[in-house]
């Protein structure tokens, strides 16, 4: 039964990563074909940052040494206070936290960590480096590294999936996690494969697989899928600079090969069943209109962990934190407080 329902997946897999980059490279073309007729010269990248990448309000640029990479984070609030380590998801960086840092530093230590192959933080060549192992050996060590036992995670995207292997095999570093558009693996894993409405909202997944070719149709027409997946028309949360903040990083050479090697490298069939140990509050937020999970998973992550508690963010996306700044903060300020962190 298991190895019939490993080649049923398999195929399946493979007949969606076909189809949806086949379905890129059209896009490719159709995109090169206008390009011909019609005059939209790309721009220069900037060499220099945006200033708002540099504003000391957000804190002080540092880097550490950890797991064999060096990694850059940005470092705000009092160190004698309960550290806050926030971890980005794809797209990202340390900058989709600038909402969050400002809020808890002054009651927490905040460290908004540039992720292994993002940003200013080392990027490892090939898939080995991005496995998940060493994803979350990356963080236990920097939690080693700046000298505490414990901390709150809050996570985003791809930091949750990381926070929630991180919990299942270091309960006791944690004092609390926070995942906010964001499930674990598994429930993910479940959702795909039983859940239609998951299947679509996972298409990109599949088009992930294949090297170079999501590459290039995430670098078309100057980056635009910054504009059109972050920007929300109406809100002015994620204004024209912070998309140029993220074009920054983006656009220079061969920057979107490992974020992307995340997929690659972590791509699943089946999972073997998992006990849950110990007890952390946690709290999991989806927003009501995400593209990419359905708010299903829900009561699958409250299957998975039983402490979980759970909180939906009515009209908003995926970028929740940056999208609804405040009634993010608010979500996690009221599950801090619940349980005394």
């Amino acid at each position: 039964m298991e190895l019939t329902t490993h080649l049923y997946r398999f195929t399946v897999v493979n007949v969606l990563t076909v189809f949806y980059n086949l379905l890129v490279l059209l896009l490719i073309g159709l995109n090169s074909v206008k390009s011909l007729f019609v005059n939209s010269s790309t721009p220069k990248r900037k060499l220099e940052p945006p200033a708002c990448l540099t504003d000391p309000k957000y804190g002080v640029h540092k880097y550490i040494k950890v797991n064999n990479v060096k990694l850059h984070y940005v470092e705000s609030g009092d160190p004698t206070k309960p550290l806050m380590l926030f971890l980005h998801g794809f797209p990202e960086f340390w900058y989709s936290w600038r909402y969050q840092i400002l809020e808890f530093q002054k009651d927490y230590w905040c460290i908004a960590v540039d992720m292994r192959g993002y940003g200013d933080s080392e990027k490892p060549d090939g898939l080995a480096p991005y496995h998940l192992k060493e994803l979350i050996e990356d963080v236990r060590d920097l939690i080693r590294q700046l000298g505490r036992e414990k901390c709150i995670l809050v996570s985003h995207d791809w930091g949750g999936l990381i926070a929630c292997k991180f919990r299942d095999i270091y309960p006791d570093v944690l004092s609390g996690i926070v995942l906010l558009a964001s499930l674990s693996q598994e429930a993910w894993l479940h959702a795909v494969w039983n859940n239609p409405e998951q299947k679509k909202k996972s298409w990109y997944v599949f088009a992930l697989r294949w090297p170079c070719i999501t590459e290039r149709f995430l670098q078309m027409d100057n980056l635009a899928i910054f504009d059109k997946g972050m920007m929300v028309p109406g809100k002015d949360t994620i204004t024209a600079q912070d998309i140029e903040c993220y074009k920054y990083w983006f656009g220079k050479q061969f920057a979107f090969t490992p974020p992307l090697n995340y997929y690659r490298a972590n791509f699943s069939y089946c999972l073997p069943e998992k006990q849950v140990k110990g007890k952390v509050p946690m709290l999991v937020t989806l927003a009501a209109n995400d593209l990419f999970i359905d708010t299903s998973v829900l009561d699958l992550m409250k299957k998975e962990y039983d402490d979980a508690e759970t909180v939906l963010i009515e009209n908003c996306s995926h970028f929740l934190q940056q999208e609804e700044p405040e009634k993010a903060n608010k979500a996690i300020r009221e599950f801090l407080a619940k349980h005394k962190i």
